[in-house]
């Protein structure tokens, strides 16, 4: 009962020394994911089991990854609803063999009911005798801040783009008084040209005095 079958198959020498080294690089991968903060899942293919560590589930707010089941459904559930389809499509694509690997940027639900920007990168790493995946890894990174600051640099372009057409829409021949420099408008009506600017366009003004009229100035007050 307690001796080995004598037909059972020992592994090589030489898959001792293959699993030893992908445990070690496995041991190294890890203590890098951990310095740099990033998040690591690791999915068999074949039996469906997900392995993740700590900061995976830490950069949504939790403390552990014991909180989390181990499955594909996991992550789904936690996928942005709008952003799902296209999430899955993506590692489908590297699955069958149309991308080099899986990248994208979609929104994950946190413990506070918030969502967070996650750059999700994965490879297939492991495949059978006949080439089908069976083993996919990838790393998770929080790009929440970089996606704020796309958003308030597209808003900030949004609001000059509409200034400047509404400025482009003084065009044509302006009538200004070759005296005093005020401009009449469609109306007939006459002002300055801070004023009908101000009524006709979403320009904002700053005061100061041109190098110009900064001599004149000096001159009529006696400096020098």
């Amino acid at each position: 009962m307690g001796q080995k079958s004598r037909n059972e198959k020992r592994p090589s020498l030489a898959e001792r020394k293959i699993a030893k080294k992908l445990l070690l690089s496995e041991e190294r991968l890890k203590m890098v994911l951990e310095g740099s903060e990033q998040g690591f899942w690791d999915w068999r293919i074949d039996t469906g089991d997900v392995q993740r560590n700590d900061c995976w589930a830490q950069m949504l707010g939790y403390s552990t990854i014991e909180e989390f089941d181990e499955t594909t459904d996991t992550w789904t559930n936690l996928i942005h609803p709008d952003d799902r389809e296209a999430a899955w499509k993506s590692i489908n694509d590297h699955l069958e063999g149309r991308t080099t690997s899986h990248k994208m940027e979609y929104r994950m639900l946190t413990k506070d009911g918030s969502y967070k920007w996650i750059l999700d990168h994965a490879k297939i790493v492991q495949r059978d005798a006949d080439g089908r995946p069976l083993r996919m890894s990838g790393t998770h990174s929080d790009i929440s801040d970089r996606k704020q600051m796309e958003e308030e640099r597209d808003s900030l372009i949004k609001s000059l783009q509409e200034a400047l057409n509404e400025l482009k829409t003084l065009k044509g021949i302006i009538p200004i008084c070759s005296y005093c420099h005020n401009i009449r408008d469609d109306k007939g009506a006459w002002s300055g040209i801070e004023d009908y600017l101000s009524k006709n366009s979403d320009a904002e003004f700053s005061h100061g005095i041109c190098p110009k009229c900064l001599v004149k100035v000096r001159s009529e007050s006696g400096l020098k």
